[in-house]
This record gives C-alpha cells, structure tokens and sequence, in this order.
C-alpha cells in the first residue's frame, strides 16, 4: 500500500499513468479549495492487488473502473471528514492487446 499525502510522494507510484493521473487529480484539486498543503484536504491510497480486502467498497462513496493505457484500477472515494477524503486505487488486472 502507497499512502501519498503530497505531491512528494506520487514518486512512489511505480505505474506511470496513475502517477501522471492522480498528480493531476491533486493539483486540481488544491487549486480547487486553495490549499497549498494536500494532506489538508485528503490522501491518495494506491493499493496492491493482493490488497483486496482493504478496499471496503461499502464504505465508499462511488466506485468505478478506471482504465488508464494499458492497465485497469477499481477506484473508490472514501469522505473521512467534513473537508477530507481519501481516493483509493486498487489494480484488478492488466489489459494485453
């Protein structure tokens, strides 16, 4: 599990093109509510496929499936808070063409 709080630490995330989407995603969204700080406003969990259990689709506010190039991630929205919440990422197979 990748637990990432800033922009730091979207180093991290070995897969490109959720590296390169969720930055996006964080830059939108300290813009967004004027923050210079990620961890004010919520987190980023990127977990491993194995991972499964952690995942507590109830617990979510929305899923869906996310395709990004040539991989495929069950993303999750968790409110934690008033003013915080988590997206989680979880890989549940790689497309081969």
């Amino acid at each position: 599990m990748i637990k990432v709080t800033n922009l730091q630490e979207m180093n991290h995330i070995e897969n490109a093109a959720l590296q390169m989407h969720i930055r996006k995603k964080a830059e939108t969204m300290m813009q967004e509510y004027q923050v210079e700080n990620l961890n004010d406003i919520g987190c980023f969990i990127v977990l491993e496929l194995e991972e499964f259990t952690n995942f507590p689709i109830s617990e979510m506010e929305f899923v869906e499936v996310l395709f990004l190039e040539k991989s495929m991630f069950l993303h999750g929205v968790r409110i934690v808070g008033d003013s915080y919440g988590e997206d989680i990422y979880l890989p549940i197979e790689v497309v081969t063409c």
